[in-house]
């Protein structure tokens, strides 16, 4: 029996993706945490703790937890280790006084094992942990329905997918969108929390409050999915999940070639821009391209999909949280 701590719901794409669709293909053990199960792990059961426990926190508590587990797994898939509350856009008054990048550091001094998204969190990992396993964030292909009509509509639909905290990134491409919608009648369609659209995209956005099952269906009616990010070193840390998403929905994309994004843009065929004036031409190009252009992108991201899927990493995650005794998988785009 596996035990995993998690610090969100099963609305957080980490959660979700990390810990409860693994658990639910494998029947891997039992999920604590918020809107799961509410008792304590039991001490000297193999356990995954993701992230962290709780907000009000320096790692005592996660590095405890792992050391009295008889496999004590620290899962990472974002830029906590770097997340010190001072960090652009990401600062908060609790972080302060109980800052990420100390938490991260002593869960991880804590661990037995860790399993990371990418290789920018394995060299960090491999500086305080002994074993450390790259699984990366996966999707279910067969989940998505699969976009099928490639012409770009009249009415085009620009979409996103993410949450109120990365809402500000999608922010940062707003007079790009905006230009988009004067030349072409584009409308942004953005899947997140419910609220307010930003004031950048006023007027030609549409917020679509989340559900899982939406997530998986709508994205085959949008003409371009976008995922843009600053530089920043938290950025570089993460896994690239819209990407994936988008991939699996056979949907032409732009994206910004911060940490692994850039090769799975790269393997999607996939514009990357870094500017403003590079987000316009992008998205000005791809907005007029025709169906065969748009089917070549899409077969690309298909496979992509395939190379980040459940059944290609299972044997190498069933290793990694002591389910089978080997396995391993590598990416192939």
């Amino acid at each position: 029996m596996v035990h995993a701590v998690v610090p969100y719901g099963v609305s957080n794409s980490s959660v979700r993706t990390r810990i409860v669709h693994w658990f639910d293909r494998t029947g891997a053990g039992i999920v604590h945490g918020p809107g799961f199960n509410s008792s304590s792990v039991p001490v000297g059961e193999p356990t995954i703790l993701l992230r962290n426990v709780g907000r009000f926190t320096r790692g005592r508590v996660e590095q405890s937890l792992l050391r009295e587990a008889s496999l004590g797994i620290y899962e990472l898939d974002d830029g906590l280790p770097w997340d010190d509350g001072t960090l652009p856009g990401l600062g908060r008054w609790y972080k302060r006084p109980w800052p990420r990048s100390v938490m991260a550091d002593r869960a991880a001094r804590g661990a037995d094992r860790m399993i990371v998204g990418n290789q920018l969190l394995a060299d960090w990992a491999a500086q305080r942990c002994d074993d450390v396993r790259i699984i990366p964030t996966c999707v279910e292909p067969a989940d998505y329905v699969r976009k099928v009509d490639l012409q770009v509509s009249d009415r085009p639909t620009i979409g996103w997918i993410g949450s109120r905290a990365t809402e500000p990134y999608l922010q940062s491409i707003g007079l790009a969108l905006a230009e988009m919608h004067r030349r072409h009648g584009a409308v942004v369609e953005m899947i997140s929390h419910a609220g307010p659209v930003p004031n950048e995209l006023a007027g030609f956005t549409t917020l679509i409050p989340w559900s899982e099952s939406l997530a998986t269906t709508r994205l085959a009616t949008w003409d371009i999915g976008v995922m843009p990010l600053i530089d920043g070193v938290y950025e570089r840390a993460k896994c690239g999940y819209k990407l994936l998403q988008y991939a699996a929905a056979g949907l032409p994309s732009i994206g910004s070639p911060i940490g692994v994004n850039r090769s799975i843009l790269q393997a999607m065929d996939a514009p990357m821009p870094t500017t403003a004036d590079e987000w316009v031409d992008a998205l000005d190009v791809m907005l007029a391209e025709g169906a065969d252009r748009r089917s070549t992108r899409a077969q690309a991201s298909i496979r992509v999909a395939d190379s980040f899927s459940y059944d290609q990493w299972e044997p190498a995650w069933r290793s990694a949280v002591g389910l089978d005794q080997q396995g391993s998988c590598a990416l192939s785009m």
